[in-house]
Order: structure tokens, then C-alpha cells, then sequence
């Protein structure tokens, strides 16, 4: 059972798709289940995250994809990549699809940014032993609640940082893996749309 894993729920990490799967998910699987040009196939490649992991882990892959919307999703991530891009690094985009039932916020400027705060609670919890409650937080963190009740749908949401065992602005590739930088080979992508 591996718990350091999680769904993707920044929007700056996701692309529009509902059920997009974490790259670090698929890093792994295919680097234990799979060596270097072997083939990985995916016959629901959806917006590509298995068949772009492959990519960068030199394999060779297939995916099937029965939406054009989605196909072409993957097709322009594997461009990036081709391109010198990460097709997993954080970008403003425009998502219309939810991977969550929990309702948006209205888009805004944030004055101390979500991520701050976040670790903030992460702080405090970590003093204290415990996740914070409201009440803990407004008297050990260091920025007005106010923020934090502005800015998540939730004081779930507010404590979800502290649950993690790592929240950072970079994503890192796993340990044991290639990085990005050493693949020589010009794979060519093999998604087509199925009608």
C-alpha cells in the first residue's frame, strides 16, 4: 500500500479532464512493471498521463482514446514534451471539467497565498500534535482567519496541507527514475481517436 501518492486536486497541475490520474502513480507503476522501449499500453489514455510518463521514461506506448477532445489533450502534452516542456508543471488553464464535488470559488487575488497558509496549518499542527482547530489556529498561526475563511470551501480543505507528508511548490520525479533530460529518443505518439 503506498500512501505518499495523491489525486491531483490543484488546478494548476490539472488538465480538463475529470479524472486525470497523478503522474507519480504512473512513474512508479511503469518504472516496476516495465524496462526501458518496452511498450506500455493504454486503451482508456484519456488526457495521456500514462502514455506521457511512459514517454518520459523512454518507453514505448499506445494509448486509445475514444474522445477527440481528449485525444487532442494528449497530443499537445506529448508536443510539450517534444518541445522541452513538462506537460505536468504547473500553468494557468482554463478547466471546465470538476474532479471534485466540492463547489469552486469564485477566481481572486490573494493577499497571502493558499499554499502560505497551508503550511501554516501545517506548522501549528506539527506544534501542536494535531490537526489545529479554529479556535488553535487563530491563537498559534501567524495570519488572520480571515484568510483562511475567504480563501477554502472548508476548514477540511484548510487542514488538508497537514494531512500530506509533503506539500512543495516543485514536482520531483521519483527516486530511481530518468529525468526527463536524459531521453535521446524521438518517440512518435500513437494516440488515435476511436469514433
Amino acid at each position: 500500500m503506498w500512501g505518499d501518492i495523491y489525486r491531483l486536486k490543484h488546478n494548476s497541475r490539472r488538465v480538463d479532464h475529470p479524472t486525470q490520474l497523478p503522474p507519480q502513480l504512473l512513474y512508479r507503476l511503469i518504472a516496476l512493471f516495465t524496462r526501458p522501449d518496452e511498450v506500455v499500453f493504454d486503451c482508456f489514455n484519456g488526457a495521456g498521463t500514462t502514455t506521457l510518463t511512459a514517454h518520459q521514461l523512454g518507453r514505448r506506448y499506445l494509448g486509445i482514446e475514444k474522445s477527440p477532445k481528449y485525444c487532442g489533450i494528449a497530443r499537445a502534452r506529448h508536443e510539450e514534451i517534444h518541445i522541452g516542456l513538462d506537460p505536468f508543471r504547473k500553468a494557468e488553464r482554463e478547466l471546465t471539467a470538476k474532479n471534485s464535488p466540492v463547489p469552486r470559488l469564485p477566481k481572486q487575488k490573494y493577499e497571502v497565498p493558499k499554499k502560505t497558509l497551508q503550511l501554516e496549518v501545517k506548522r501549528v499542527a506539527a506544534s501542536l500534535g494535531h490537526l489545529p482547530s479554529r479556535a488553535e489556529l487563530m491563537q498559534y498561526g501567524k495570519y488572520p482567519i480571515r484568510y483562511y475563511d475567504a480563501y477554502f470551501v472548508s476548514w477540511g480543505e484548510v487542514c488538508a496541507a497537514a494531512r500530506t507528508t509533503g506539500m512543495t511548490e516543485t514536482r520531483t520525479v521519483p527516486t530511481g527514475v530518468q529525468s526527463v533530460e536524459d531521453f535521446q529518443l524521438p518517440l512518435e505518439l500513437l494516440v488515435e481517436a476511436v469514433e
